[in-house]
């Protein structure tokens, strides 16, 4: 008994999976590459990627001044 349609595998690099940004279709090899990302996502949030300033939880950074002075801190 043979199968109705033949199998086609498809690499992993062609595989298409979804942008954790966006959700748009994109390569596997893609998203990986870019760390979840689309290479369109990835280019447009490379411009805010390194600036992180406070983060509670990992105790990283201070808080900045705005937060500060909106808070009463």
């Amino acid at each position: 008994m043979e199968p109705a349609a033949p199998l086609v595998r498809l690499t992993v690099s062609s595989r298409l999976v979804a942008c954790l940004w966006c959700h748009a279709a994109a390569t596997h090899a893609e998203v990986i590459r870019n760390r979840g990302l689309c290479q369109s996502c990835a280019q447009d949030n490379c411009e805010i990627s390194w600036r992180l300033v406070y983060d509670r939880d990992r105790n990283i950074g201070s808080i900045p001044s705005n937060l500060r002075a909106a808070y009463g801190l």
